[in-house]
């Protein structure tokens, strides 16, 4: 089938003015309504988040994805390239591919939690690590506690829906859009670049940097949105049941600190897992089945 068939004649600009004028008419619409609900539900953090989470999904996310490739293409499902089921090689790929970078990953955000700026913002810094605290606690307040029908709850929510919203929003319709540009590897880093600022969390900027350009690379080779998809699912949702299976300090301290040493000590774990990526990553070829199987 020709693609370009498939497409209308918009322009770059086009696309992406109807894809950030909905962005942020979702983003208003959604605090509106949270500040509507904060009122109505005063002390019930979790159904307040709840109904945060999935309003943000929706109206900010998924929405906006789904408008800008209806813009753009005549067949959007086509566009987003949620069309092809992904292989199961890729799907095992994908868990290979995030159990054997988890050190490494642990390391590059412990890195990236110790960068510190001028003195001359010292009171920008304090401001950006009060923000990101407070934001953990609330995370942590949500997560912690939980029945198993609460996590099984949680991993639908934070790691299914949360891994498809925003996969089909930077993956599937910005990294789309972009695809204009004939180098994919510009439109993959740009996308994985919009995804980590538009998080604002200064201090987990690099991994998410990172995560974000292997969730592009992971359409790019397979043409199957479904697969970045799985693979943000996942990674969401360690987090969600590693919360439930130990309390927060073990959880923090089993999941979270592997590959990172103590003491000083050489990041060798993490080093390991630096190397076995870069080998998976480079025989991707023998692994992955190739976008047209």
């Amino acid at each position: 089938m020709n693609n370009n068939k498939l497409l209308n004649p918009r322009s770059l600009q086009d696309q992406q003015l109807i894809l950030w004028s909905t962005f942020f008419f979702g983003l208003v619409a959604a605090s509106i309504i949270t500040s509507a609900l904060t009122l109505m539900m005063q002390g019930n953090v979790k159904p307040l988040l709840t109904a945060s989470i999935v309003l943000q999904d929706v109206l900010v996310f998924i929405i906006p994805a789904f408008l800008t490739a209806r813009f753009v293409s005549t067949r959007p499902f086509h566009f987003l390239k949620l069309k092809r089921v992904p292989h199961w090689r890729a799907v095992a790929f994908v868990v290979a591919l995030l159990v054997v970078s988890m050190p490494a990953m642990n390391y590059i955000v412990y890195l990236n939690e110790q960068l510190t700026l001028p003195a001359s913002l010292a009171t920008i810094e304090q401001w950006m690590r009060a923000t990101e605290d407070a934001a953990k606690a609330v995370t942590d307040s949500f997560l912690n506690g939980n029945t198993l029908l609460g996590m099984l709850g949680c991993v639908l929510l934070m790691g299914v829906l949360t891994g498809f919203s925003e996969e089909a929003l930077f993956r599937g319709a910005l990294q789309g859009t972009l695809s204009h540009f004939r180098n994919p590897h510009f439109s993959i880093w740009l996308a994985a670049f919009v995804f980590s600022v538009l998080h604002f969390q200064f201090f987990g900027f690099v991994p998410r940097l990172l995560l974000g350009a292997i969730f592009g690379y992971l359409l790019h080779w397979t043409g199957s949105l479904w697969v970045p998809i799985i693979a943000h699912a996942l990674n969401n949702s360690v987090v969600v049941v590693s919360a439930y299976l130990l309390p927060a300090t073990e959880a923090a301290t089993t999941i979270d600190a592997i590959g990172v040493p103590t003491d000083g000590d050489f990041p060798k774990l993490a080093f390991i897992s630096l190397i076995l990526t870069c080998f998976l990553l480079r025989y991707r070829s023998h692994l992955l089945p190739t976008p047209e199987q």
